[in-house]
């Protein structure tokens, strides 16, 4: 690369890096370890700034250089459309000023990472878990400055926030009983720090439920103007917002279709959707829950190294654990934690929801019948191998400092998505309910699509959007709530999963039929995950 165009792409990171502690953190940078973003009304500001500095100083430095190697070019794409999109959405999504939540995802993913990743001896991750929580007050009374104005704060964004400060606060106290004791002479201060922390969250909570839930009439959507825009920028899609939501009604259809066709070789006298809520019972117990997961992705990496699906990354590690107390509101499934792009120690995390200890009977079998049996395979096979796990560790390995950081939904979500149907081609699925269970995961994925353009360019209301993943994708009514509330916060990343997998398959399809009888998969699949997650 250039010298003039890397010395700026180093700069432009450590100004990322810097401004975003946690953001830093994330990616194994571990030199603001000890703090948490700075959201003062002026700190903002500056940030936006330089971030429009940066990007006009990047496009004008490309342009006297071309043309570029083709991967210098590529990540200078990138690096100048992830300015752009960080740029409108600090301008016009305003998420310090009018998301709660916002906060408490610094606080919480930004302590988690320093506990639960091996990069340092406990004492020293203590230390800076420390020092963060102990920034925890002053954070939350720069939110209470931000969120001043309840016109533009959506009611969805406070339930969001005050069901994740439930959890938030049982992560801390957790955190300062159990981790203190293991921290040596650091364990003092992590439990001063939390005890701090815990009264400023409380009081947070009570300033939200007091103040804002009652007269916050903000709207959530973007509106099409920006939500087009992330789809150039971020994704790197070229369709309209009509365009995806058709795609999302074809896709629909197909999936209801292929849906009938499973569920009458399996009983060509019932519904898929009654097949479904007979099969809810079959479920694991909630003292065997983990085990069973354990077990599944053990089969699934087994399965892609004996058929060559792809290659396996060297040193790669994998913890299968319950979800985080902070996030089992918004992951009422499973979900998967990267490990961080700059650290030598690749840990990652797959965490599965479970029942709520010490909930109603009730509503601890409704959460196990979200874990059906035979749908754990699929769950495995997108959140693990060959799915996120493996795609993301092979990320974290690529040469480009930009790719390893950088990341589009589009590769990360598809990847996942596609190798659901992918494994189903190579017969990894044992039974045939799991197949079924796959094409109710895709309709559920195509509900998305049509779900993430009505909601932002559409005037979808949150409820509407929650009946349709009940009543058309079959999901539990409290998880379709925490998913559409997850949605209203994260335009164009529903949609990535179905466009994403679709561009796979398209250009799988484009590769077998220019190489013919020389088209290897596994050989498709390496090249394919070698760019990085864009």
């Amino acid at each position: 690369m250039h010298r003039l165009v890397d010395d700026l792409i180093d700069e432009i990171l450590r100004f990322t890096w810097s401004s975003n502690p946690t953001v830093s953190t994330a990616a194994g940078i571990h030199d603001h370890d000890h703090r948490l973003i700075d959201c003062a009304p002026d700190a903002i500001e500056a940030r936006l700034r330089a971030t429009s500095a940066y990007r006009r100083e990047l496009a004008r430095l490309e342009r006297s250089l071309r043309p570029l190697p083709p991967a210098d070019a590529l990540d200078v794409r990138v690096l100048l459309d992830s300015l752009a999109s960080e740029e409108r959405l600090l301008e016009e999504v305003r998420a310090p000023f009018r998301d709660p939540a916002y906060y408490l995802d610094e606080i919480l993913y930004g302590v988690y990472y320093l506990i639960e990743r091996e990069f340092a001896p406990l004492p020293d991750r203590v230390r800076a878990a420390a020092a963060r929580i102990g920034e925890v007050p002053r954070l939350l009374r720069q939110a209470r400055g931000n969120l001043s104005d309840p016109r533009s704060i959506p009611k969805e964004w406070v339930t969001a926030a005050l069901q994740q400060i439930q959890g938030s606060l049982a992560f801390l106290m957790d955190l300062g009983r159990q981790v203190a004791e293991r921290a040596g002479p650091a364990g003092p201060e992590l439990e001063n720090a939390v005890r701090e922390a815990l009264r400023a969250l409380e009081e947070f909570g009570e300033h939200l439920r007091g103040h804002l839930l009652a007269e916050a009439v903000g709207d959530f959507a973007i509106g099409r103007d920006l939500f087009e825009f992330l789809l150039r920028t971020q994704h790197g899609i070229d369709m309209d917002a009509d365009a995806l939501h058709e795609f999302g009604l074809r896709l629909m259809m197909r999936s209801q279709e292929s849906l009938v066709e499973a569920a009458r070789a399996i009983d060509p006298h019932r519904s898929w959707q009654d097949l479904v809520a007979e099969w809810k019972s079959d479920h694991p117990e909630a003292d065997g829950f983990l085990v069973e997961y354990r077990r599944e992705v053990e089969r699934a990496r087994a399965f892609v190294q004996e058929r060559g699906v792809a290659t396996l990354p060297a040193g790669e590690r994998l913890h299968v654990v319950e979800t985080p107390p902070f996030q089992r509101t918004v992951t009422p499934f499973a979900a998967y934690v990267a490990p961080a792009a700059f650290e030598d120690t690749q840990d990652a995390f797959f965490w599965v929801t479970s029942p709520v200890a010490g909930a109603p009977p009730e509503v601890r079998e409704r959460m196990l019948q979200d874990h059906l049996r035979p749908g754990i395979p699929a769950t495995v096979v997108h959140e693990t191998y060959p799915g996120h796990h493996l795609q993301l560790s092979v990320a974290t390995r690529i040469a480009s400092k930009v790719r390893r950081f950088f990341v589009t939904p589009v590769l990360i979500e598809g990847w996942a998505f596609y190798c659901e149907e992918m494994m189903a081609e190579q017969s990894y699925y044992q039974d045939p309910r799991s197949q079924v269970l796959q094409l109710k995961d895709q309709l559920w994925r195509a509900c998305r699509v049509v779900i993430d353009v009505g909601l932002h360019t559409r005037g979808m209301q949150a409820d509407r959007a929650a009946d349709m993943l009940r009543d058309v994708a079959r999901l539990e009514s409290p998880s379709a709530r925490a998913e559409v509330l997850r949605y209203t916060r994260t335009p164009t990343q529903p949609m990535s999963y179905a466009v994403g997998k679709q561009a796979i398959l398209d250009l799988r399809e484009q590769m077998r039929t220019r190489l013919g009888t020389a088209f290897d998969l596994r050989v498709f699949h390496d090249e394919l995950l070698s760019f990085g997650s864009i």
